[in-house]
């Protein structure tokens, strides 16, 4: 039992490590790639790129279903049960679904882009950039089913370099290639050609990887419990657990853009990206976490869960407590790189960083809900939050503007991750909360 947990400990370890380095990767190209653009390319250009971004992220909301987190569950659940042959038939599945709700969310995107464009965005040129969103909905869906397989057979290497990574670092060499040779395009669209490059080759790494899985599977005449309809169920809660998360964030930015002026939207934007910081190490050890959080669950070894998930959370609090206290001591000087107005959100900045401490002594409590069967539970925990955050704008922004609105975030989050401890000591049987003063 004890070299098992060592060995659970290496992996947790080992598969973190790799997370956490191709995150900052993928985060460093990105940060160079604004810069880029902002640079050679001007400041318009880079606010109907990260315009068309946040479009695309909106009209992919459906097509993916919640497949990111629900196909990790269902194959990493499939191949504990040495049901590899079944794997194919839930992948295709998954596929067809996304592709007919992709369908769908073109046919709306085009219908309706005349009139979004004179009533809501009041920029013409977003007539053409439709198109283009149109064109990448279902290479960026495929993309997200593909990279959730790599994650589900824990390959941890595949699944960040196809997340985020290997795309900002083709689309900075395309930048590179066509501002050399003076080629005049638009920088969405390399961005969406960058999408296509990886997703090929995400399919060729996804064939090799069957391919090794085909040599250890087990064929069985036993007919798969994944039918569409279960699929459905197991992925829609975690569609709509995924879009409250989004709902919370863009209320606070839309609710200030209507009560207060841009500066302090911009104030509040860069509080956020800073109290984020703290959240890197969360999500690389999540990326290796998050399917041994199934084998566990379903091999019905509690105890084996309950170390792992103590572990985690020992990691992600000492990785992110460094952070948090350097964002809070100094967060006067450090907002002040951005500007000396930025100076005032010191406050916002410190509220949303509590909240993260929270978050981070709390552990995966929302992938261990979404991986140990109770994503329904998890989705109307995240609506209450939802509505909490809401109540708590309206009250707090026009008075407090983005200090009241980093309550209002601060709150929920806090509300949400408490929650959920709870839930998991009633449901599972054990505290997911790292206590640094007393015996883990």
């Amino acid at each position: 039992m004890a070299k098992a947990r060592d060995e659970n400990f290496k992996e947790l370890i080992k598969g973190g490590t790799i997370s956490l380095v191709l995150k900052v990767t993928g985060m460093f190209f990105g940060y160079v790639i604004m810069l880029f653009i902002t640079k050679y390319y001007g400041a318009e250009e880079w606010g109907i790129y990260s315009l068309c971004l946040t479009i695309l992220s909106v009209a992919l909301l459906l097509p993916r279903f919640g497949f990111d987190s629900s196909l990790v569950r269902i194959i990493a659940e499939l191949n504990v049960e040495n049901k590899q042959n079944q794997i194919y038939g839930v992948l295709f599945k998954s596929i067809i679904i996304s592709v007919v709700l992709s369908l769908a969310v073109i046919a709306i995107v085009i219908l309706s882009s005349d009139l979004l464009v004179s009533k809501v965005i009041k920029q013409q040129e977003m007539i053409y950039y439709f198109k283009i969103i149109n064109i990448a909905v279902i290479p960026m869906v495929l993309l997200t089913i593909f990279t959730a397989v790599f994650q589900a057979l824990k390959n941890t290497t595949l699944f960040m370099l196809f997340q985020t990574t290997l795309i900002n670092v083709v689309f900075f060499v395309l930048l590179l290639i066509y501002h050399s040779l003076e080629i005049d395009l638009k920088t969405f669209n390399l961005y969406v050609i960058s999408v296509v490059i990886v997703l090929l080759l995400s399919f060729l790494f996804l064939f090799k990887t069957f391919k090794s899985l085909n040599k250890n599977a087990i064929i069985t005449e036993e007919r798969s419990k994944y039918t569409f309809s279960k699929i459905c169920n197991v992925s829609f809660p975690m569609m709509m657990s995924s879009s409250f998360v989004l709902l919370m964030g863009w209320s606070d930015i839309f609710m200030l853009s209507y009560y207060k002026t841009a500066t302090d939207i911009g104030i509040y934007n860069s509080t956020l990206k800073l109290a984020a910081l703290s959240s890197i190490t969360l999500m690389a050890v999540n990326a290796i976490a998050t399917p041994k959080f199934v084998e566990f669950y379903a091999s019905r070894n509690i105890v084996g869960l309950e170390d792992l998930v103590k572990k985690s959370t020992k990691m992600i609090f000492l990785s992110s407590l460094p952070i948090l206290l350097i964002l809070i001591i100094f967060s006067k000087p450090i907002l002040g790189f951005f500007g000396d107005e930025f100076r005032l959100g010191y406050l916002a900045l410190i509220y949303l960083c509590i909240s993260r401490f929270v978050n981070a002594i709390s552990g995966s409590v929302g992938y261990i809900m979404q991986m140990t069967d109770q994503q329904q539970t998890f989705q109307n925990i995240l609506i209450i939050a939802f509505a909490i955050n809401l109540v708590l704008n309206y009250l707090l922004i026009p008075k407090y503007s983005y200090d009241g609105a980093a309550i209002a975030s601060s709150l929920s989050m806090v509300f949400w991750n408490i929650a959920l401890v709870f839930i998991i000591k009633i449901k599972l049987g054990f505290w997911t909360f790292y206590n640094p003063f007393g015996k883990n």
